[in-house]
């Protein structure tokens, strides 16, 4: 993949303000993007990483719906786009649903994604990839429950999920 253009947004009603603070005042939270030309096949692919707030549902709301609004020229222009990271929120939650709204497919990981630090696998994945509906998941995406050398590298396990771009099928108009 070749880097070809990237940025960031935050999380709040002044998303080009750097470090400006989240919808409810509380720490700055934000989103990072790039976009990519797989050198392959000439297709270009943008990735939103994001990390929604854990404590308020309102911000993590308010943060889809601000995610949504600005992929949506992306999509609109038929670009790929996935969307990948923390969103604090399970898979049937109103969070997920507005970037599913948005015209993003969910990943289906079975399972946790977030351990406490400690292996502790309590409730479903928090962590998803989203991705645009002209493409193809390829394979049923894995949270990795490795912990190498006996430690933890993080609270969260990452997700992996294989996804072909194009040979999808849109049924939005």
């Amino acid at each position: 993949l070749r880097p070809e253009e990237q940025g960031w947004f935050f999380f709040s009603d002044t998303p080009e303000v750097i470090y400006s603070r989240s919808f409810d005042g509380s720490w700055p939270a934000f989103a990072s993007w790039a976009r990519f030309t797989d050198l392959e096949t000439g297709q270009s692919l943008r990735l939103v990483n994001v990390h929604f707030d854990f404590r308020s549902g309102q911000n993590r709301l308010r943060s889809a719906r601000l995610v949504a609004s600005r992929i949506a020229p992306w999509l609109a222009a038929g670009e790929h786009v996935v969307v990948a990271g923390d969103l604090n929120a399970m898979a049937g939650s109103a969070t997920a649903d507005i970037l599913r709204g948005a015209g993003l497919s969910l990943t289906p990981v079975r399972g946790s994604s977030f351990h406490f630090g400690r292996g502790l696998n309590l409730f479903g994945a928090i962590d998803h990839v989203l991705y645009d509906c002209d493409s193809v998941l390829t394979d049923r995406p894995v949270a990795l429950r490795d912990n190498p050398g006996g430690r933890w590298p993080s609270d969260h396990y990452p997700v992996l999920a294989q996804i072909r771009l194009g040979g999808g099928i849109c049924d939005q108009p």
